[in-house]
């Protein structure tokens, strides 16, 4: 009786970290930008009003059993629903910052991938909301797992493949609207 007692204690706390992977409980990632703070304006250099370039960002250090990360940037404030301005995956576990550079930057055949963004475009797609105040969020995701999608899978593969492998996320959100 007491060796079920375990076994069934066993079976619980392997079920609750396997959830975890993408409840309430993943970890913690901090995610900062040197262009703006959490809630502020973001620069009009990295809207449609500049260069309309990916601003840079930084994140804390991801958990051990990482296998890739993925940086995801969205308007939900869009007019006709979530705008995705861009989504990356497979990034090294190591990496710990993804500058403006970098976006522009990668290589055709790396493991590093990008999806369609709601342009229909690879890459990021400039920060140009058509009116008003939108809020822009920048996710970052600590995976289990290197996501087999080829680069130009849509946004909503990418987030379908991330289900059941959340190890850790955070996010900085950034405001912009047309002068």
């Amino acid at each position: 009786m007491r060796t079920l007692g375990l076994i069934g204690a066993a079976l619980l706390a392997t079920t609750a970290v396997a959830g975890a992977a993408d409840s309430g409980g993943a970890a913690t990632l901090k995610v900062t930008s040197s262009a703006f703070d959490d809630g502020g304006r973001i620069p009009a250099e990295y809207t449609c009003e500049g260069k309309g370039v990916a601003p840079p960002i930084s994140w804390t250090a991801v958990p051990p059993a990482t296998k890739s990360i993925a940086v995801l940037v969205e308007d939900p404030d869009a007019p006709n629903g979530t705008f995705e301005h861009f989504v990356a995956f497979n990034l090294p576990p190591e990496r710990k910052s993804l500058p403006t550079e970098a976006v522009k930057s990668i290589a055709p055949g790396s493991a590093l991938k990008t999806a369609r963004n709601s342009s229909g475009t690879i890459g990021f797609a400039p920060i140009c909301p058509p009116s008003g105040r939108h809020h822009y969020k920048f996710e970052v995701v600590a995976l289990d797992a290197m996501l087999d999608l080829p680069p130009g899978s849509d946004a909503q593969s990418v987030r379908a493949a991330m289900q059941g492998h959340v190890l850790a996320r955070g996010e900085l959100v950034g405001v912009f609207g047309k002068r």
